[in-house]
């Protein structure tokens, strides 16, 4: 009987559903001031807004009336959002559903577009935001695409909610379950290694090998020796013959870091690679299949590199099917607050303390430049813990900290301490003729003034430049 009913319901909202009616939102949070507020905003638009505070207050409206959108938080009260989005994609299968949670990461993101969910929102909303959603997602009805399928693994290490953040989780989410090359973009200590596990961990391939190997680590022969493999006699030392990371990593991923650095002659053979999905070790005549994914990352412009010769252009349009762009630190300053939680977290429960850290000192780190990005605060936080006077981190200690690492640095290779006064003060005056120009936009910047993000911020620190200045 109740299937019965639910097909009658499901006849009867269709039949609804090209009535001419306000387009229908349906609520579901138990946070009863969202509920109000999001009714009160989507009243005021035109929108029809139905409200609930749990599953089983939202179930009985769907077997009511037709909905064209679902605002749905992800942690009812005790309830999974995840497991009623997919009761609500049953029941309404032509119902557009976003989800919503103060706790955004990519293993959330992950699961609600597996779910069906169409986009995904971080609390605090903003109301330009949510009312540019609604406006692209209630026109035309559309059928979503087959749901995704993929493989949970445990949350991963990457840290943010930030907008840019956001942008890089749904990215993992919509890539992950396929079988398309990733290039990763980001500068050096951004977290391109944490994307491409997460890539991995929410692909099909989860249960088969990752493989990590920097590319920039090893001779251009050693890297086709470790990738390939070798047979016996093949160079001066194989004295065995011996798998390479494509025949061991078979069916899983492999992640080539700093792919910017691999001669022309190894982007050849990387490349048949790809085309081919076949690998021959080195002294061998034999071609042995494999199924191995692709996800390279670089803190170089490949643009640059191909326009100069030193990187092959099909190469890298094989290798950027899909690219991910990382934000720097810089352009997530939001985010450091619970960088700084994450990375005491783990330092207490790896050396059994209990180190906290004053409000005033987590200010002081966020109004700070990263040229390291994450890296580097991380391992400023870890050092902070060690050498903490007390048990909780203060604003001072932090500053301390912050002035030892700058005399401690190395003057950058082009540094211009030796021209006279006047020269520095016309080089002081075109770098924050720049800043201007970029509003304030430091890798812009960096790029018109034609150096790197890093020689930016040396040069700006020896030249007295406050790059947190709004009016830089």
């Amino acid at each position: 009987m109740k299937q019965l009913q639910e097909i009658s319901d499901k006849q009867r909202i269709r039949s609804e559903m090209s009535v001419d009616r306000p387009i229908r939102v349906l609520v579901v949070d138990d946070d009863k001031s969202i509920c109000q507020w999001l009714n009160a905003v989507l009243t005021a638009e035109g929108y029809e807004c139905l409200a609930a505070r749990s599953v089983e207050d939202a179930e009985p409206l769907l077997h009511e009336r037709p909905v064209d959108l679902a605002l749905l938080d992800i942690y009812i009260g005790q309830a999974n959002g995840l497991e009623f989005l997919e009761k609500l994609k049953t029941l309404q299968p032509e119902c557009k559903c976003v989800a919503m949670t103060a706790h955004a990461t990519v293993e959330t993101v992950a699961r609600s577009v597996a779910g069906g969910a169409l986009e995904y929102l971080s609390k605090p909303l903003l109301i330009d935001d949510l009312l540019a959603l609604l406006r692209r997602l209630t026109g035309p009805r559309q059928t979503p695409s087959e749901e995704l399928k993929v493989s949970f693994a445990p949350e991963s290490a990457i840290v943010g909610r930030s907008a840019k953040m956001l942008e890089v989780y749904r990215a993992v989410a919509r890539v992950a379950p396929s079988t398309a090359s990733v290039l990763i973009t980001g500068a050096s200590g951004s977290g391109k290694e944490l994307v491409a596990r997460a890539i991995h961990a929410h692909s099909t391939r989860a249960e088969k090998p990752f493989t990590p190997i920097n590319c920039g680590s090893f001779p251009e022969t050693i890297l086709e020796s470790e990738l390939f493999g070798h047979e016996k006699g093949a160079f001066t030392g194989a004295d065995t013959s011996r798998s390479g990371l494509f025949e061991v990593t078979d069916g899983g991923t492999i992640f080539l870091d700093e792919i910017s650095e691999t001669s022309l002659s190894f982007q050849v053979k990387l490349l048949r690679v790809l085309q081919e999905q076949k690998v021959r070790r080195l002294g061998s005549n034999t071609f042995l299949p494999i199924d191995v994914r692709i996800v390279a990352a670089t803190n170089k412009d490949l643009s640059a590199l191909i326009r100069a010769g030193h990187f092959r252009e099909d190469l890298y349009y094989r290798l950027s099917v899909v690219t991910i762009q990382l934000p720097s630190l810089e352009e997530r300053t939001e985010d450091i607050p619970l960088l700084v939680k994450y990375f005491l977290e783990r330092f207490n429960l790896r050396n059994r303390r209990h180190v906290t850290i004053s409000e005033e000192a987590v200010r002081v780190l966020a109004s700070m430049s990263w040229p390291g990005n994450v890296r580097e605060l991380e391992n400023l936080i870890e050092r902070l813990a060690i050498f903490a006077a007390t048990d909780e981190i203060c604003a001072e200690e932090v500053r301390r900290e912050w002035t030892r690492r700058n005399q401690a640095m190395p003057a950058p290779e082009n540094s211009t301490a030796s021209l006279p006064g006047k020269l520095q003060e016309m080089e002081r005056q075109e770098i924050l003729r720049i800043l201007r120009e970029s509003r304030g936009n430091k890798s812009l910047a960096a790029r018109k003034l034609g150096i790197e993000r890093k020689t930016l911020y040396e040069k700006a620190r020896r030249l007295g430049i406050d790059l947190q200045s709004k009016e830089t």
